[in-house]
């Protein structure tokens, strides 16, 4: 008999039921149920996503197939499949990029997970609570980014509705190269949730709000293009076709997602010395870890 599967874009759940006559009515089940386990599950693995909930609030996964179940037989009598995959490029109100995919290679066994767990519970996890928290969070083996013709392995990688962390390296790290490999891991989350809340930085947008997407003529050199943008309160360049280029000011996302990394990665006395001289910057600096620690990061 042949089966047919329907890969769904994350979080768009459409019922699939026998044809008739009728309009197809959509399944508008609770968009939450596929990020726990079934409650007929009692494996070790399902109680320990059960008890990350309970303890935390978000999901914890370990896989990115939400769901696969039968919906029956159509009328020619072929089974026919449900299967919804978490789809990290999919945002909510916009086109999956074709540009863009992830793919996984998955945790195969209950040591494995439990250490990854231990690692995000005492090295990423102090950091998140408040608004601040994601959803869910997705823990693997390795993450494998195709982004037009180019493949790479990033630590993590963020979407609408998770948090991806590659934990393979993990496992042979000693303390100080954890401490190391978290700080690569939150300078790529970090500005997700930041960017989520756009709300809260209107305070940090206003002091270099005249400048966003405007342009400069380029000095020629990228430590003169620097040292202006840092005068109007920017650290990183703006960018143009994708790539970073000078006589350009960031735009709000860049801007946000940039402060957010180091402020994360610096504390205050090292960031007063690398922009003494530039008292927008040390502005911004101020209001981001501020508003980062009313949104619920704790450093």
């Amino acid at each position: 008999m042949k089966k047919i599967s329907y890969l769904v874009p994350f979080l768009a759940i459409i019922g699939l039921s026998a044809c008739t006559e009728d309009a197809v009515v959509p399944d508008l089940q609770d968009v939450t149920v596929p990020f726990m386990p079934a409650p007929d599950d009692q494996s070790e693995e399902a109680q320990i996503r059960r008890e990350f909930h309970d303890r935390y609030g978000s999901y914890l996964l370990f896989n990115d197939t939400l769901q696969y179940r039968e919906t029956g037989n159509d009328a020619n009598g072929d089974l026919h499949y449900f299967t919804e995959v978490l789809q990290l490029e999919y945002n909510v109100g916009m086109n999956v990029s074709a540009a863009e995919s992830f793919t996984y290679t998955l945790l195969n066994d209950m040591e494995s997970k439990r250490k990854a767990l231990q690692y995000l519970e005492e090295y990423i996890l102090i950091h998140f609570s408040g608004k601040i928290k994601p959803f869910s969070w997705l823990l693997v083996d390795k993450i494998s980014r195709k982004h037009t013709n180019n493949i790479s392995s990033p630590y993590a990688a963020t979407g609408e509705r998770a948090i991806v962390i590659a934990c393979n390296v993990l496992f042979t790290l000693n303390e100080a190269q954890k401490e190391q490999f978290t700080a690569q891991v939150m300078n790529t989350i970090i500005s997700k949730p930041v960017n989520d809340n756009i709300e809260m930085f209107d305070n940090f947008l206003s002091v270099s709000e005249a400048y966003y997407n405007g342009t400069f003529t380029d000095p020629g050199s990228t430590t003169e293009n620097m040292k202006i943008l840092n005068e109007a309160g920017f650290i990183c360049r703006g960018r143009s076709y994708g790539r970073d280029a000078n006589g350009i000011y960031p735009d709000q996302e860049l801007d946000l997602s940039a402060f957010a990394r180091k402020v994360i990665a610096n504390d205050a006395e090292q960031v007063q010395k690398d922009y003494q001289d530039y008292p927008l910057v040390l502005q911004k600096c101020d209001l981001m870890r501020t508003t980062l620690k009313t949104l619920g990061y704790v450093e």
